[in-house]
């Protein structure tokens, strides 16, 4: 799951929220000097990570692009899944203002290397942008260019299109079992 999934999957707390959404940009147990709600955030993320990555069809769904995109499939998959929440997400628009929102409410209880990931997550709007093929190619190209072109992210795309049906199936269930999960 990337930022979409995981904002979803918090409670009503925009500090945990948050604390989810940054939980890669917070290293080992770094968590000390953090809000304590943020680490609470950090924490849930690390669960959610973990719950996903054990999950039979997160593996099922990896080893579909595998071949292809071998150790960035894990990172494919995560963008996939935000496409699937987003396209089946009723209230995205709301959701998306609330996140933004407070982001910028609470910025300075943030680490900063995420509140610069934040700026280009809001100017360039990736959470609604995940609902549109055309957005989720767009952020795969811009990951493709900062980790120095050594996969073709944005390829990986035409695979979704090509298996829609099938990974819809996939993220369906995956989805249903996290939220019953984490429900809050």
């Amino acid at each position: 799951m990337n930022f979409l999934a995981h904002s979803i999957l918090s409670p009503n707390d925009p500090l945990v929220m948050l604390g989810n959404l940054c939980g890669d940009f917070v290293k080992g147990s770094k968590l000390e000097g953090l809000n304590t709600s943020v680490a609470e955030g950090v924490r849930l993320h690390r669960s959610i990570d973990s719950f996903t990555d054990s999950h039979q069809l997160i593996r099922e769904a990896k080893a579909i692009v595998r071949p292809e995109f071998k150790l960035f499939s894990g990172i494919v998959i995560d963008m996939f899944f935000d496409f699937y929440v987003a396209k089946n997400h009723s209230f995205l628009k709301k959701h998306v203002e609330y996140v933004y929102d407070s982001a910028h409410a609470y910025s300075t209880d943030l680490p900063d290397s995420f509140n610069n990931v934040l700026f280009y997550m809001h100017k360039y709007n990736w959470l609604e942008a995940y609902a549109k093929v055309e957005g989720l190619r767009r952020i795969m190209s811009q990951m493709r260019k900062r980790i120095g072109d050594k996969s073709p992210l944005d390829e990986s795309v035409d695979i979704l299109i090509l298996k829609e049906q099938e990974f819809d199936i996939l993220f369906k269930t995956i989805w249903e079992d996290a939220q019953k999960k984490f429900n809050f």
